[in-house]
């Protein structure tokens, strides 16, 4: 089958069937690609993430023992000392050459879990399609099947995310920006209110409703382009054609387009927080091991303890990013009126 418009039957898209609706049907029809997508991600932020972050222990073990020598010869002394004090800005520098690193998996891991869910849902559509008791329908999609129809359009997808990340970071810096600026007072009539003077009207104005405004701004480009590799799988366009075809289905439904995309958002926000609440179990015992294996060495072990639920959650999300994906795949049918072709080549079996 050279390819096949995604058509869906009457099942599978009835007429007042919302898309969330259809997006948790999909799921749960084809959970094998959906979250054997996610396991794969996972598995890949595990070993690459944990990685980089075990390489930064190791670049930083010599400050954490400098801290801890400085803090035992302080508490010897009876001298008073604050943590990390000669070591923080050497920290400070492994922290920024990691945080970009993780960035790039991240980024990576959600080009990968949009493209696998836009590939998932024209499955199921050329399946409803042809009709399950046809010679001609495809069968299950397998994971090596997934993989293979998803790396012609990985390439574009992980530009998309560059692109989109790029103008999401311009309001997002700037919301920071006017921040730096009430800071560095720079802002006349606009003062950082302290223990003895409390926020005035301006502060509050500019210095806590305006950056909000500036960042929501950030949200909405974010939902603006969130269809665009959906757009990619469906289109095969370049990808800033897919981001322009976004923006264009999006304009035509802003609110419902800006509701979905927030649902999603809150859903995904909300399983973060319930993972990062499990990971705290995992520091106790990693805290524990780690002390053990360094001869009560609070000072690397206080860090672990501190970044390891969010990596907990970090490593857990895809589980939670693919129904996204599927939500958006299926959003994109919707505003796009069903058109698009999924390229199958007829030499290449779906199961």
């Amino acid at each position: 089958m050279t390819g096949s418009t995604s058509v869906a039957s009457s099942d599978d898209r009835r007429p007042g069937t919302s898309v969330v609706a259809e997006a948790l049907r999909i799921t749960g029809r084809d959970r094998r690609p959906v979250f054997g997508s996610a396991v794969l991600a996972g598995a890949a932020a595990l070993l690459v993430g944990g990685g980089i972050v075990a390489g930064a222990f190791a670049a930083s073990w010599g400050l954490f023992l400098e801290a801890r020598r400085a803090a035992e010869l302080a508490i010897e002394y009876e001298d008073s000392y604050v943590a990390y004090a000669d070591q923080w800005d050497s920290l400070v520098k492994v922290a920024f050459c990691v945080f970009p690193l993780l960035l790039l998996v991240a980024i990576v891991s959600i080009a990968w879990l949009l493209t696998a869910q836009a590939i998932t849902v024209a499955h199921a559509r050329e399946r409803a399609a042809a009709g399950t008791g046809l010679a001609a329908a495809p069968g299950a999609l397998t994971l090596r099947a997934l993989w293979r129809r998803s790396r012609p359009d990985f390439g574009a997808a992980l530009r998309v995310q560059l692109l989109t990340l790029v103008c999401a970071l311009v309001p997002g810096l700037a919301g920071l920006l006017v921040l730096v600026v009430i800071e560095l007072e720079m802002v006349p009539g606009v003062v950082w209110p302290t223990y003895h003077d409390p926020a005035t009207v301006q502060f509050i104005l500019v210095g806590r409703i305006l950056p909000v405004v500036i960042w929501a701004l950030g949200l909405v480009l974010l939902a603006r382009f969130s269809l665009a590799t959906a757009v990619r799988v469906a289109h095969q366009s370049s990808a800033t054609a897919a981001m322009r075809r976004s923006w264009t289905l999006t304009r035509t439904a802003r609110l419902y387009t800006t509701g979905i995309f927030l649902l999603s958002a809150v859903a995904v926000a909300v399983a973060f927080t319930v993972l990062k609440w499990l990971g705290t179990y995992v520091a106790h015992w990693a805290g524990l091991l780690m002390l053990a294996t360094t001869g009560d060495n609070v000072w690397v072990t206080g860090v672990l303890v501190i970044i390891t639920p969010v990596a907990v959650a970090l490593v857990l999300l895809p589980f939670a990013l693919a129904p996204m994906g599927v939500l958006l795949a299926c959003l994109r049918e919707r505003l796009d009126g069903g058109t698009g072709e999924a390229r199958v080549p007829s030499s290449a079996p779906i199961g």
